[in-house]
C-alpha cells in the first residue's frame, strides 16, 4: 500500500498566474497574455456587381425618455434616470450636510433613537471634525446659501460640543472626592 501512495498523482495543480512580484516588478516566469481582439477579422470579399440603392423611407421614431438620450456613465448608473424611474428627489449638498448633522446630534444624545440616550463625545468630535474637513475642501465651490448653512452648522455643533464638555467637567468636579457636598466614608 505504501508504493501506491507514492504513485498517486495530485488531484489538482496550483499555478501562480501573478504577473508582478512583491516589489511591483514584472516576474520573468509570468505568463504573458496576448491582447484580446474580439473583433472578427475581415475576410476577403468577392467583388459583386453593385446595384443602385433604393431610397430610404423615413419612419417615425417613438418619443424617447429624456434621460435615455444621455449616455450612461462608466459605472452604468444614471441618477437622473433612476430618480425618474423610482421617484425621489435629486441629492444636493444640503442633504449630505443634514445626514452628517443628524449623526452628530445622535452622538450628542439629542435625538431619540428608541434606546437610552447616551453621549458619545468622541463620535461627536469626529463628526465636527469631518464637517470641518468638508468646509475646508469645499471652500470656493459652494453657493452663498450653502456656504452660510455649512459655517452656521459647524459653529452650532462646536457650541453644542463645548456645552457638553463643560457639563461633563462640572459633573466630574461635583463628584470628585473631597468636593463640597460629598460624604466622606
Amino acid at each position: 500500500m505504501g508504493t501506491m501512495d507514492k504513485e498517486k498523482k495530485p488531484e489538482f495543480v496550483v499555478t501562480d498566474k501573478r504577473k508582478f512580484n512583491i516589489d511591483g516588478e514584472a516576474r520573468p516566469d509570468a505568463v504573458q497574455e496576448a491582447p484580446k481582439n474580439d473583433a472578427p477579422k475581415p475576410e476577403a470579399v468577392k467583388a459583386a456587381p453593385v446595384a443602385a440603392p433604393e431610397p430610404v423611407k423615413e419612419v417615425a421614431k417613438p418619443a424617447a425618455h429624456p434621460a435615455a438620450d444621455k449616455p450612461l456613465p462608466e459605472s452604468g448608473y444614471n441618477g437622473d434616470h433612476e430618480r425618474t424611474q423610482f421617484g425621489g428627489q435629486k441629492m444636493e449638498f444640503i442633504h449630505l450636510l443634514d445626514m452628517l448633522v443628524q449623526t452628530a446630534m445622535m452622538y450628542a444624545g439629542a435625538l431619540d433613537t428608541g434606546t437610552e440616550r447616551r453621549v458619545d463625545i468622541v463620535g461627536l468630535r469626529q463628526m465636527i471634525d469631518l464637517i470641518g474637513v468638508l468646509e475646508e475642501k469645499t471652500r470656493g465651490n459652494l453657493s452663498e446659501q450653502e456656504k452660510d448653512i455649512l459655517s452656521n452648522t459647524a459653529f452650532q455643533l462646536r457650541m453644542t460640543y463645548m456645552e457638553i464638555v463643560n457639563m461633563i467637567e462640572k459633573q466630574a468636579i461635583k463628584n470628585a472626592p473631597g468636593a463640597p457636598g460629598t460624604k466622606i466614608k
